[in-house]
């Protein structure tokens, strides 16, 4: 890493935009809990990525909710009630944005403390039995949060050059 920003930076910001970004988009609550030593979310999972890319810093945002909290994520973004979404593009399209702005804001922090970087097109993943892993030298910073009776998972994988 480099001198100026440290993973306990990195993960404060993110644990404090997440709340931001939850409260305003989803009018919902999440606090940041523990961290995790690895994501863990039990059975089917939605998990949505996006990437940084600049000279000084590469790396991805990784948000995973279980597929009942992505529903619920997106009964509220949309102002539905879950009966009336129209089937798993609504709830990606709602994952991938959410990661979008979690992303957003985070490259955003990092290009005004001197590492500018640009964030890639965000993606969703599903799936029950899935890992992602990380080349050497990558800090992998996992948060985990509670959002009403419910939790999810931000991971970051950055490497300053």
């Amino acid at each position: 890493m480099n001198n100026t920003i440290l993973a306990s930076d990195v993960r404060d910001y993110v644990a404090a935009h997440l709340s931001e970004v939850f409260e305003t988009m989803l009018s919902l609550k999440a606090e940041p809990g523990d961290q995790f030593g690895a994501p863990s979310i039990p059975g089917e999972r939605v998990s949505g990525s996006v990437g940084l890319a600049g000279e000084t810093v590469t790396g991805m945002v990784y948000l995973h909710l279980t597929a009942a909290f992505a529903i619920q994520a997106t009964s509220a973004m949309l102002g539905l009630a879950p009966g009336e979404l129209n089937g798993n593009a609504e709830v990606n399209d709602v994952v991938g944005e959410v990661t979008n702005m979690i992303g957003g804001g985070l490259k955003s922090w990092l290009c005004d403390a001197g590492a500018t970087c640009v964030l890639t097109t965000p993606a969703v993943i599903r799936g029950s039995s899935f890992a992602i892993n990380s080349k050497p030298g990558v800090e992998i910073i996992v948060l985990g949060f509670k959002s009403a009776d419910t939790s999810g998972i931000v991971e970051i994988h950055i490497k300053f050059r």
